[in-house]
């Protein structure tokens, strides 16, 4: 289960998998693992935009392939918790892998 830590003076959510998600501005998430950054991102309900409102899983760089707005959850806690096990399923040896099942 998600909780709220302080750790080194920052403010971080954590999931059971132990990676720590940093407040970055309000609707903003981000969690570093091996190199590269992960974002959760809070989508609004907006005409201008479609897809449901909630937390959403981005990432660029990631040589595992990139999350493009990958829905996690409604709230936040649950958001941490999917985006977590969705990061810790990534086979992380290189190019070429598949994600562990």
């Amino acid at each position: 289960m998600a909780k709220r830590i302080q750790w080194c003076g920052k403010k971080l959510i954590e999931a059971d998998g132990g990676i720590g998600w940093e407040r970055q501005e309000s609707g903003k998430y981000q969690a570093e693992l091996f190199g590269v950054t992960y974002e959760l991102e809070k989508r609004r309900r907006s005409k201008a935009e479609r897809g449901d409102p909630g937390w959403y899983l981005y990432s660029s760089g990631a040589p595992d392939g990139n999350f493009s707005g990958d829905y996690t959850s409604s709230t936040l806690m649950e958001a941490v918790e999917e985006a977590t096990t969705m990061l810790l399923k990534l086979d992380l040896r290189g190019p070429g892998y598949e994600p562990v099942r």
